[in-house]
């Protein structure tokens, strides 16, 4: 079956050709503040890199960056107005101008705008581990019935979740958008700027700890989404194998899934000898089994997840299961979500993308699990922004990796730390990604396991592609 995506991403940056009005301007940010306004602005962008013309060009600022550098550069390229800071009004005074308090939150603003001009499905992807698996079946499973937008790649922050949002055409019959968090009340502001009419939260784990603090806090952010949805009487999907989600089962119209209990949308599974999850759905007094390309015991909640999301979103389920069942991860250039690869006669599991303490877990799990006929390696590299809790995060890591794989090569400041701590016979240290390859090369054999990952600074894939030389 055909999918319906709209979607058209440079590599770095989100196009769209969204209208705004100079009376619409006008009325989200004042016309005492709006000078020598367009009759209108045809897109909106944040990098002139990607300018087209008659664009509004909304000059963000960061740690390393400021877009007001840029502002008489994006009206020399066609921009035909600039969005800047109060302060910055007096510079850029000749040009025409949209001066507002906050660049960042004004951009979730003209999101949210644009967004309330339509009455369609979107569904809001929220949680520690799985996210962007799980958003991308749930978009396949959507996309083959009507015409969906989706997140692409992991633009789920304060900037990609609007400039994905403002890719909405009048075509458009649902979306599916990712949301992310590093710090309290991003999930909330996400939110009210997606307003969702479905969300769901794939787990509660330790993640972004150095300003989460702790699981409380992690929770505390993430089950915005539902306060949101309760709210706004959206439908929240619940996961019943989340005990700190569970506690959420009250809301109204919520709907529950899970791989363990009863819930509106059960599953329960069985794995073929390359550990491709074999389905068998319970919905409503019937059961129907779905055989996944995916693998792993994760891939068994993603989909479950995935099965919830759209069955409270209005999809039919019939088409549900059968595009999952067709769903293939896309091939993956470096680093990749836990995807197969074979090199040299070692299967590696590619899993390079990023890493918290409930993605390492699951990784090592489906490591464990995975049939081999000779050894079972893990590569692991260190997980960032974990505050406070770092050092015994990486030693619970360790610990739990010895018990899941014959032998460790370990890369990165934190993890040598746990290492070095245990001291394990099994336990190697590498001091770069070269040593990593080159341990790698004298310890594994054909048909060796070998799982490589790390949190998306460390570069894990860097170890593949030097063990492919």
């Amino acid at each position: 079956m055909k999918s319906y995506f709209c979607t058209n991403f440079p590599p770095n940056m989100i196009e769209n050709t969204t209208i705004f009005t100079r009376e619409e301007l006008f009325s989200l940010f004042g016309e005492e503040h709006c000078h020598h306004l367009p009759i209108e602005c045809t897109s909106v962008t944040t990098d002139t890199r990607f300018l087209h013309s008659g664009a509004l060009f909304i000059a963000l600022s960061g740690e390393r960056f400021d877009g007001h550098d840029h502002v008489r550069s994006a009206i020399d390229k066609g921009a035909c107005a600039v969005m800047i800071l109060h302060e910055k009004a007096a510079i850029y005074s000749d040009l025409p101008h949209i001066a507002v308090d906050d660049t960042l939150f004004a951009l979730g603003e003209l999101a949210r705008f644009h967004r309330d001009k339509f009455s369609i499905p979107i569904i809001a992807i929220a949680g520690a581990a799985g996210k962007t698996s799980t958003k991308e079946l749930i978009a396949h499973c959507c996309a083959a019935q009507v015409i969906t937008l989706k997140t692409e790649s992991n633009y789920n922050n304060r900037i990609g979740v609007p400039l994905t949002l403002l890719q909405l055409q009048t075509y458009h019959q649902a979306a599916v958008i990712e949301i992310g968090t590093n710090e309290p009340g991003e999930i909330e502001r996400l939110a009210h700027i997606v307003a969702p009419t479905v969300g769901v939260i794939t787990n509660i784990g330790k993640e972004h700890l150095e300003k989460l603090i702790d699981l409380d806090g992690v929770e505390k952010e993430e089950t915005a989404l539902f306060r949101f949805l309760e709210t706004n009487k959206g439908i929240p999907v619940i996961n019943l194998d989340d005990e700190r989600l569970a506690r959420y089962v009250g809301i109204n119209k919520a709907v529950t899934f899970s791989t363990r209990t009863h819930a509106d949308i059960a599953t329960t599974h069985t794995f073929d000898a390359e550990l491709h999850p074999q389905l068998t759905l319970c919905y409503q007094n019937s059961i129907a089994p779905c055989v996944l390309k995916t693998i792993g015991p994760t891939a068994v909640l993603n989909a479950t997840a995935a099965i919830a999301a759209c069955v409270a979103a209005g999809m039919e389920l019939g088409s549900v299961l059968k595009n999952l069942a067709e769903y293939t991860p896309a091939e993956t250039h470096g680093y990749a979500r836990m995807v197969v690869q074979k090199i040299h006669g070692i299967t590696f599991l590619n899993d390079c993308y990023n890493a918290n303490p409930e993605s390492m877990a699951l990784a090592l799990n489906t490591l464990h699990e995975y049939p081999a006929h000779g050894k079972k390696i893990a590569v692991l590299g260190d997980m960032r922004e974990l505050g406070d809790a770092t050092d015994i995060e990486h030693q619970v890591l360790i610990n739990n990796a010895i018990t899941k794989a014959h032998h460790l090569i370990v890369i990165g400041e934190y993890c040598i730390k746990a290492a070095l701590s245990i001291q394990a016979d099994t336990i190697s240290i590498a001091a770069s990604h070269e040593q990593c390859a080159e341990q790698l090369r004298t310890l594994s054999k054909t048909d060796d396991i070998v799982l490589i990952k790390g949190s998306r600074g460390m570069r894990m894939e860097k170890v593949i592609e030097l063990f492919n030389l």
